[in-house]
Protein backbone atom coordinates (compact mmCIF):
# COMPACT_ATOMS: atom_id res chain seq x y z
CA UNK A 1 0.00 0.00 0.00
CA UNK A 2 1.85 3.38 -1.11
CA UNK A 3 1.89 5.82 2.00
CA UNK A 4 0.02 9.35 1.07
CA UNK A 5 2.87 11.95 1.35
CA UNK A 6 0.35 14.65 2.45
CA UNK A 7 0.41 13.03 6.26
CA UNK A 8 4.48 13.89 6.83
CA UNK A 9 4.08 17.37 8.24
CA UNK A 10 6.80 19.98 9.13
CA UNK A 11 7.22 18.53 12.92
CA UNK A 12 4.94 15.04 12.84
CA UNK A 13 2.90 12.96 10.73
CA UNK A 14 -1.05 13.32 11.19
CA UNK A 15 -3.55 12.12 8.67
CA UNK A 16 -7.25 10.46 8.60
CA UNK A 17 -7.30 7.38 10.67
CA UNK A 18 -7.70 4.53 9.12
CA UNK A 19 -7.11 6.22 6.00
CA UNK A 20 -4.07 8.07 5.75
CA UNK A 21 -3.16 6.46 8.92
CA UNK A 22 -3.39 2.74 9.24
CA UNK A 23 -1.57 -0.68 10.55
CA UNK A 24 0.70 -0.97 7.52
CA UNK A 25 1.72 2.32 7.70
CA UNK A 26 2.41 2.13 11.73
CA UNK A 27 4.54 -0.78 11.33
CA UNK A 28 7.04 0.38 8.71
CA UNK A 29 7.35 3.29 10.82
CA UNK A 30 8.75 1.05 13.70
CA UNK A 31 10.78 -0.25 11.52
CA UNK A 32 11.99 2.88 9.90
CA UNK A 33 12.68 4.38 13.59
CA UNK A 34 14.36 1.38 14.86
CA UNK A 35 16.73 1.83 11.84
CA UNK A 36 16.93 5.74 12.04
CA UNK A 37 17.59 5.68 15.53
CA UNK A 38 18.39 2.47 17.64
CA UNK A 39 18.26 1.86 21.10
CA UNK A 40 15.55 1.61 23.66
CA UNK A 41 12.41 3.55 22.56
CA UNK A 42 9.68 4.91 24.72
CA UNK A 43 5.91 4.09 23.18
CA UNK A 44 3.48 6.13 24.50
CA UNK A 45 -0.10 6.84 23.31
CA UNK A 46 -3.26 9.19 23.89
CA UNK A 47 -7.18 7.93 24.15
CA UNK A 48 -8.21 8.45 20.42
CA UNK A 49 -10.03 5.55 18.61
CA UNK A 50 -7.17 3.31 16.92
CA UNK A 51 -4.44 4.46 19.12
CA UNK A 52 -4.07 0.42 20.72
CA UNK A 53 -3.92 -1.68 17.45
CA UNK A 54 -1.23 1.44 15.80
CA UNK A 55 0.80 1.44 19.15
CA UNK A 56 0.73 -2.65 18.52
CA UNK A 57 1.78 -2.39 15.24
CA UNK A 58 4.34 -0.33 15.62
CA UNK A 59 5.99 -1.66 18.42
CA UNK A 60 5.96 -4.85 16.62
CA UNK A 61 8.00 -3.42 13.94
CA UNK A 62 10.40 -1.51 16.23
CA UNK A 63 11.27 -4.83 17.65
CA UNK A 64 11.76 -6.36 14.36
CA UNK A 65 14.13 -4.06 13.86
CA UNK A 66 15.98 -4.85 17.22
CA UNK A 67 14.55 -1.93 19.46
CA UNK A 68 13.70 -2.80 22.76
CA UNK A 69 10.89 -0.95 23.37
CA UNK A 70 9.09 0.51 26.73
CA UNK A 71 5.47 0.92 26.65
CA UNK A 72 4.51 3.47 29.38
CA UNK A 73 0.61 3.10 27.91
CA UNK A 74 -1.88 5.97 27.63
CA UNK A 75 0.26 9.28 28.46
CA UNK A 76 -0.02 12.98 27.88
CA UNK A 77 2.48 13.70 25.08
CA UNK A 78 4.94 15.44 27.62
CA UNK A 79 5.26 12.11 29.63
CA UNK A 80 7.58 10.94 26.22
CA UNK A 81 10.11 13.33 26.79
CA UNK A 82 10.09 12.98 30.50
CA UNK A 83 10.62 9.23 29.88
CA UNK A 84 13.43 9.58 28.04
CA UNK A 85 15.39 12.66 29.68
CA UNK A 86 14.22 10.71 33.21
CA UNK A 87 15.27 7.05 32.69
CA UNK A 88 17.70 7.97 30.04
CA UNK A 89 16.63 6.39 26.84
CA UNK A 90 17.35 6.74 23.10
CA UNK A 91 14.28 8.26 22.18
CA UNK A 92 10.04 8.14 21.89
CA UNK A 93 7.45 7.98 19.92
CA UNK A 94 3.54 9.56 21.29
CA UNK A 95 0.74 8.37 18.95
CA UNK A 96 -1.65 11.00 18.97
CA UNK A 97 -2.90 13.49 16.48
CA UNK A 98 -3.10 16.20 19.60
CA UNK A 99 -5.35 19.36 18.93
CA UNK A 100 -6.78 17.78 15.70
CA UNK A 101 -10.66 16.62 15.32
CA UNK A 102 -11.16 12.98 16.41
CA UNK A 103 -10.97 11.64 12.59
CA UNK A 104 -7.35 11.92 12.90
CA UNK A 105 -4.30 9.99 13.93
CA UNK A 106 -0.48 10.68 13.81
CA UNK A 107 2.67 10.38 15.32
CA UNK A 108 5.36 12.37 16.89
CA UNK A 109 8.90 11.32 17.15
CA UNK A 110 11.80 12.48 19.36
CA UNK A 111 15.51 11.59 19.70
CA UNK A 112 17.68 11.31 22.87
CA UNK A 113 17.59 14.36 23.91
CA UNK A 114 14.00 14.37 23.96
CA UNK A 115 13.77 16.79 21.26
CA UNK A 116 11.21 16.56 18.54
CA UNK A 117 12.36 15.37 15.50
CA UNK A 118 10.83 16.94 11.52
CA UNK A 119 11.65 17.51 8.41
CA UNK A 120 14.51 19.23 9.27
CA UNK A 121 16.32 16.80 11.86
CA UNK A 122 15.29 13.35 11.36
CA UNK A 123 11.89 12.99 9.77
CA UNK A 124 12.85 12.87 6.08
CA UNK A 125 15.03 9.98 6.34
CA UNK A 126 12.56 8.23 8.22
CA UNK A 127 10.31 8.77 5.23
CA UNK A 128 12.65 7.80 3.16
CA UNK A 129 13.32 4.53 5.21
CA UNK A 130 9.61 3.69 4.64
CA UNK A 131 9.87 4.01 0.93
CA UNK A 132 13.18 2.20 0.50
CA UNK A 133 11.78 -0.44 2.90
CA UNK A 134 15.42 -0.68 3.77
CA UNK A 135 15.50 -1.70 7.78
CA UNK A 136 17.88 -2.88 10.12
CA UNK A 137 16.93 -6.64 11.16
CA UNK A 138 16.86 -7.40 14.72
CA UNK A 139 15.10 -9.33 18.05
CA UNK A 140 14.12 -6.47 20.31
CA UNK A 141 12.21 -6.77 23.58
CA UNK A 142 9.24 -5.18 25.12
CA UNK A 143 8.93 -3.59 29.02
CA UNK A 144 6.02 -2.55 30.10
CA UNK A 145 6.39 0.42 32.32
CA UNK A 146 4.54 2.82 34.46
CA UNK A 147 6.04 6.02 34.86
CA UNK A 148 3.18 8.11 36.52
CA UNK A 149 4.40 8.04 39.72
CA UNK A 150 7.92 8.97 38.98
CA UNK A 151 6.32 12.18 37.30
CA UNK A 152 4.82 12.70 39.80
CA UNK A 153 7.29 12.90 42.53
CA UNK A 154 9.11 14.85 39.94
CA UNK A 155 6.66 17.62 39.76
CA UNK A 156 5.77 17.52 43.04
CA UNK A 157 9.64 18.57 44.05
CA UNK A 158 9.58 21.69 41.44
CA UNK A 159 6.35 23.04 42.81
CA UNK A 160 5.28 24.53 46.16
CA UNK A 161 1.74 24.62 46.57
CA UNK A 162 1.34 24.87 50.83
CA UNK A 163 -1.85 25.47 52.23
CA UNK A 164 -3.26 26.50 49.07
CA UNK A 165 -7.21 26.64 49.74
CA UNK A 166 -8.00 27.16 45.97
CA UNK A 167 -11.03 25.63 44.07
CA UNK A 168 -10.50 25.06 40.48
CA UNK A 169 -12.54 23.68 37.65
CA UNK A 170 -10.44 21.40 35.43
CA UNK A 171 -11.82 20.60 31.51
CA UNK A 172 -10.13 17.84 30.35
CA UNK A 173 -11.70 17.26 27.31
CA UNK A 174 -12.44 13.77 27.09
CA UNK A 175 -8.52 13.47 26.72
CA UNK A 176 -5.14 12.70 28.53
CA UNK A 177 -5.24 14.77 31.32
CA UNK A 178 -7.48 13.01 32.52
CA UNK A 179 -4.98 10.33 32.72
CA UNK A 180 -2.61 13.08 34.87
CA UNK A 181 -3.99 15.84 36.23
CA UNK A 182 -6.79 14.51 38.87
CA UNK A 183 -3.67 12.82 40.88
CA UNK A 184 -1.87 16.33 40.55
CA UNK A 185 -3.97 18.06 41.55
CA UNK A 186 -4.57 15.37 44.81
CA UNK A 187 -1.01 15.47 45.89
CA UNK A 188 -1.16 19.00 46.25
CA UNK A 189 -4.40 19.01 48.06
CA UNK A 190 -5.97 21.40 45.44
CA UNK A 191 -10.05 20.86 45.20
CA UNK A 192 -11.03 20.39 41.88
CA UNK A 193 -14.19 19.69 40.01
CA UNK A 194 -14.20 17.59 36.72
CA UNK A 195 -15.38 18.43 33.73
CA UNK A 196 -15.54 15.89 30.87
CA UNK A 197 -12.07 13.56 32.51
CA UNK A 198 -13.26 10.38 31.46
CA UNK A 199 -11.21 9.21 28.63
CA UNK A 200 -13.74 9.36 25.10
CA UNK A 201 -11.64 9.10 21.72
CA UNK A 202 -15.25 10.23 20.08
CA UNK A 203 -14.78 13.71 21.97
CA UNK A 204 -18.44 14.08 22.56
CA UNK A 205 -18.22 16.85 24.64
CA UNK A 206 -15.90 19.25 22.59
CA UNK A 207 -13.51 19.07 20.18
CA UNK A 208 -10.12 18.42 20.95
CA UNK A 209 -8.76 21.53 20.66
CA UNK A 210 -9.61 24.03 23.60
CA UNK A 211 -10.88 26.99 22.10
CA UNK A 212 -12.53 31.05 23.11
CA UNK A 213 -16.15 29.41 21.12
CA UNK A 214 -16.23 25.86 23.19
CA UNK A 215 -15.42 26.11 26.70
CA UNK A 216 -18.71 27.84 28.04
CA UNK A 217 -19.60 24.59 29.83
CA UNK A 218 -16.13 25.58 31.72
CA UNK A 219 -16.57 29.56 32.38
CA UNK A 220 -20.29 28.80 33.39
CA UNK A 221 -18.68 25.79 36.09
CA UNK A 222 -16.11 28.29 37.35
CA UNK A 223 -18.70 30.97 37.85
CA UNK A 224 -21.40 28.54 39.46
CA UNK A 225 -18.69 26.87 41.87
CA UNK A 226 -17.26 30.27 42.91
CA UNK A 227 -13.69 28.59 41.71
CA UNK A 228 -10.95 30.74 42.11
CA UNK A 229 -10.14 29.66 38.06
CA UNK A 230 -10.65 26.89 35.14
CA UNK A 231 -8.43 25.11 32.95
CA UNK A 232 -9.46 23.31 29.42
CA UNK A 233 -6.78 21.14 27.73
CA UNK A 234 -6.43 19.20 24.24
CA UNK A 235 -6.71 15.92 23.49
CA UNK A 236 -2.52 14.94 24.43
CA UNK A 237 -2.35 17.54 27.17
CA UNK A 238 0.45 19.83 26.08
CA UNK A 239 -2.23 22.63 25.59
CA UNK A 240 -3.96 24.51 28.09
CA UNK A 241 -6.18 27.64 28.28
CA UNK A 242 -7.02 29.31 31.46
CA UNK A 243 -10.78 30.95 32.64
CA UNK A 244 -10.29 33.51 35.10
CA UNK A 245 -12.90 33.65 38.80
CA UNK A 246 -15.63 35.86 36.51
CA UNK A 247 -15.78 33.04 33.79
CA UNK A 248 -13.58 34.97 31.54
CA UNK A 249 -11.21 33.22 28.77
CA UNK A 250 -7.67 34.10 28.74
CA UNK A 251 -5.72 34.81 25.37
CA UNK A 252 -3.10 32.57 25.23
CA UNK A 253 -0.75 35.55 25.11
CA UNK A 254 -2.42 36.17 29.00
CA UNK A 255 -1.62 32.98 29.61
CA UNK A 256 1.53 33.10 29.15
CA UNK A 257 2.54 36.87 30.76
CA UNK A 258 1.22 35.11 34.20
CA UNK A 259 4.13 32.09 33.13
CA UNK A 260 6.53 34.61 32.29
CA UNK A 261 5.58 36.68 35.77
CA UNK A 262 5.76 33.49 37.93
CA UNK A 263 9.38 32.95 36.75
CA UNK A 264 11.01 36.35 36.38
CA UNK A 265 9.92 38.04 38.90
CA UNK A 266 12.81 37.03 41.24
CA UNK A 267 15.31 36.08 38.74
CA UNK A 268 16.48 37.49 35.03
CA UNK A 269 15.94 35.15 32.68
CA UNK A 270 15.61 34.33 28.53
CA UNK A 271 11.58 33.84 27.38
CA UNK A 272 11.30 32.43 24.06
CA UNK A 273 8.46 33.52 22.05
CA UNK A 274 7.23 32.96 18.62
CA UNK A 275 6.72 35.06 15.89
CA UNK A 276 2.39 35.16 16.80
CA UNK A 277 2.92 36.67 20.25
CA UNK A 278 1.68 39.78 21.27
CA UNK A 279 3.92 43.10 21.53
CA UNK A 280 2.76 42.86 25.15
CA UNK A 281 4.93 39.49 25.91
CA UNK A 282 8.04 40.92 24.78
CA UNK A 283 7.85 44.69 26.46
CA UNK A 284 7.21 42.15 30.05
CA UNK A 285 10.28 40.46 29.77
CA UNK A 286 12.39 43.36 29.26
CA UNK A 287 10.45 45.27 32.14
CA UNK A 288 11.63 42.47 34.19
CA UNK A 289 15.26 42.96 32.83
CA UNK A 290 14.71 39.77 31.37
CA UNK A 291 15.82 38.43 27.44
CA UNK A 292 13.29 38.02 24.72
CA UNK A 293 14.20 35.61 22.58
CA UNK A 294 11.98 35.12 19.00
CA UNK A 295 11.56 31.99 17.20
CA UNK A 296 9.70 30.46 14.56
CA UNK A 297 6.05 28.71 14.89
CA UNK A 298 5.88 25.20 16.15
CA UNK A 299 6.78 23.53 18.85
CA UNK A 300 9.53 21.65 17.99
CA UNK A 301 11.52 24.69 16.98
CA UNK A 302 10.31 26.61 20.40
CA UNK A 303 11.42 23.31 22.55
CA UNK A 304 15.03 23.36 20.90
CA UNK A 305 15.44 27.26 21.32
CA UNK A 306 14.47 26.79 24.83
CA UNK A 307 17.27 24.20 25.01
CA UNK A 308 19.64 26.18 22.69
CA UNK A 309 19.42 29.37 24.61
CA UNK A 310 18.80 27.85 28.04
CA UNK A 311 15.68 29.58 28.27
CA UNK A 312 13.77 29.34 31.41
CA UNK A 313 10.21 28.94 29.56
CA UNK A 314 8.52 28.87 25.82
CA UNK A 315 5.48 30.10 24.70
CA UNK A 316 3.41 29.20 21.46
CA UNK A 317 -0.05 31.49 20.81
CA UNK A 318 -1.83 27.84 20.53
CA UNK A 319 -1.04 27.48 24.02
CA UNK A 320 2.01 25.60 24.26
CA UNK A 321 4.21 26.75 26.96
CA UNK A 322 7.82 25.16 27.10
CA UNK A 323 9.39 24.53 30.75
CA UNK A 324 13.42 24.33 30.82
CA UNK A 325 13.22 22.49 33.98
CA UNK A 326 10.86 19.50 31.84
CA UNK A 327 13.27 18.97 29.64
CA UNK A 328 11.99 21.87 27.22
CA UNK A 329 8.44 19.83 27.38
CA UNK A 330 5.32 21.56 26.59
CA UNK A 331 3.48 20.07 30.01
CA UNK A 332 -0.16 21.41 30.36
CA UNK A 333 -0.39 19.97 33.50
CA UNK A 334 2.73 21.50 34.75
CA UNK A 335 1.41 24.90 33.10
CA UNK A 336 -1.68 24.90 35.61
CA UNK A 337 0.45 23.87 38.78
CA UNK A 338 2.92 26.81 37.95
CA UNK A 339 -0.29 29.26 37.61
CA UNK A 340 -1.78 28.00 40.45
CA UNK A 341 1.65 28.59 42.35
CA UNK A 342 2.24 32.11 41.51
CA UNK A 343 -1.57 32.91 42.43
CA UNK A 344 -1.12 31.06 45.67
CA UNK A 345 1.92 33.01 46.71
CA UNK A 346 0.66 36.10 45.68
CA UNK A 347 -2.63 35.73 46.81
CA UNK A 348 -4.09 37.14 44.20
CA UNK A 349 -7.09 37.15 41.45
CA UNK A 350 -5.78 35.41 38.00
CA UNK A 351 -7.84 38.23 36.72
CA UNK A 352 -5.86 40.62 38.43
CA UNK A 353 -2.59 39.44 37.16
CA UNK A 354 -3.36 39.83 33.41
CA UNK A 355 -5.31 43.13 34.32
CA UNK A 356 -1.77 44.55 35.17
CA UNK A 357 -0.74 43.97 31.47
CA UNK A 358 -0.50 46.62 28.70
CA UNK A 359 -4.22 46.40 26.66
CA UNK A 360 -3.47 46.23 23.09
CA UNK A 361 -5.49 45.40 20.12
CA UNK A 362 -4.84 42.44 19.08
CA UNK A 363 -6.56 39.12 17.23
CA UNK A 364 -5.47 35.94 15.26
CA UNK A 365 -7.67 34.10 12.47
CA UNK A 366 -7.14 30.45 10.80
CA UNK A 367 -8.34 30.12 7.18
CA UNK A 368 -9.03 27.15 5.56
CA UNK A 369 -7.28 26.87 2.09
CA UNK A 370 -5.82 24.34 -0.26
CA UNK A 371 -3.16 22.06 1.50
CA UNK A 372 -1.11 22.28 -2.09
CA UNK A 373 -1.98 26.14 -2.31
CA UNK A 374 -0.89 27.73 1.35
CA UNK A 375 3.05 28.05 0.53
CA UNK A 376 2.74 28.90 -2.87
CA UNK A 377 -0.24 31.44 -1.35
CA UNK A 378 2.39 32.63 0.91
CA UNK A 379 5.22 33.04 -1.36
CA UNK A 380 3.10 35.72 -3.78
CA UNK A 381 2.22 37.45 -1.06
CA UNK A 382 5.82 38.35 -0.10
CA UNK A 383 6.50 39.32 -3.92
CA UNK A 384 3.64 41.47 -3.51
CA UNK A 385 4.70 43.64 -0.38
CA UNK A 386 8.41 43.93 -1.58
CA UNK A 387 6.53 45.51 -4.99
CA UNK A 388 4.82 47.51 -1.94
CA UNK A 389 8.35 48.47 -0.10
CA UNK A 390 6.69 46.84 3.39
CA UNK A 391 8.90 46.56 5.77
CA UNK A 392 9.13 42.78 5.88
CA UNK A 393 10.18 39.56 7.97
CA UNK A 394 10.24 36.54 6.60
CA UNK A 395 11.68 34.42 8.49
CA UNK A 396 8.28 32.45 9.52
CA UNK A 397 5.96 33.30 6.84
CA UNK A 398 5.62 37.12 5.69
CA UNK A 399 5.50 39.55 9.13
CA UNK A 400 4.90 43.35 7.67
CA UNK A 401 6.02 45.80 10.49
CA UNK A 402 4.82 49.24 10.93
CA UNK A 403 5.46 51.81 13.69
CA UNK A 404 2.73 50.76 15.73
CA UNK A 405 1.26 47.28 14.63
CA UNK A 406 1.98 44.51 12.53
CA UNK A 407 0.67 42.14 10.70
CA UNK A 408 1.88 38.04 10.07
CA UNK A 409 0.59 35.36 7.65
CA UNK A 410 1.83 31.99 7.75
CA UNK A 411 0.80 28.66 6.51
CA UNK A 412 -0.17 26.48 8.89
CA UNK A 413 2.65 22.99 9.15
CA UNK A 414 -0.18 20.61 10.46
CA UNK A 415 -3.71 21.90 8.28
CA UNK A 416 -4.55 23.43 5.30
CA UNK A 417 -5.10 26.31 7.04
CA UNK A 418 -3.44 30.43 6.53
CA UNK A 419 -2.74 31.70 10.26
CA UNK A 420 -2.98 35.25 10.73
CA UNK A 421 -2.19 37.25 13.42
CA UNK A 422 -2.52 41.01 14.01
CA UNK A 423 -1.74 43.71 16.67
CA UNK A 424 -1.83 47.50 17.17
CA UNK A 425 -1.02 49.60 19.82
CA UNK A 426 -4.06 51.79 19.05
CA UNK A 427 -7.83 51.28 17.94
CA UNK A 428 -7.73 53.01 15.20
CA UNK A 429 -4.66 51.09 13.97
CA UNK A 430 -6.08 47.99 15.11
CA UNK A 431 -9.83 49.03 12.72
CA UNK A 432 -7.10 49.40 9.66
CA UNK A 433 -5.34 46.57 10.11
CA UNK A 434 -8.76 44.55 10.40
CA UNK A 435 -9.73 46.12 6.89
CA UNK A 436 -6.27 44.85 5.43
CA UNK A 437 -6.53 41.66 6.66
CA UNK A 438 -10.65 41.39 5.46
CA UNK A 439 -8.45 41.97 2.49
CA UNK A 440 -6.44 39.14 2.55
CA UNK A 441 -8.32 36.67 3.32
CA UNK A 442 -10.32 37.38 0.01
CA UNK A 443 -7.33 36.06 -1.62
CA UNK A 444 -6.78 32.80 0.18
CA UNK A 445 -7.10 30.08 -1.98
CA UNK A 446 -10.22 28.15 -1.09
Amino acid sequence: METDESIFRAYDIRGIYPIQINEELAYKLGRSFATFNKGKIVVGRDGRIGGEVLKENLIKGLTESGAEVIDIGIVPTPLIIFSIKYYNFDGGICITASHNPKEYQGFLFYNREGEGIGLENGLEEIKENIHSEKFTEGKGVIIRKNILQDYINFISDKITLENAKMKVVIDCGNGVASVVLPKLLNRFGIEYFPLFCSLDGNFPNRDPEPRMDNLKALQEKVVELKADCGFAYDGDADRVVGVDEKGNVLTPNQFFCVLIKSYLENKKEKVVHDSLSSLTVDELVKYYKGFPIGCRVGHVFIQKKVLEENAAIGGEISGHYFFNELFGADDASFATLKVLEYLNKKKIKLSEVYRELPSYYFDSIRVKTKEEEKFKFIENLKTEFKEKNYKMDCSDGVKIIFDDSWILLRASNTEPKISIAYESKTEEGFEKLKKFVNELVKKIPK
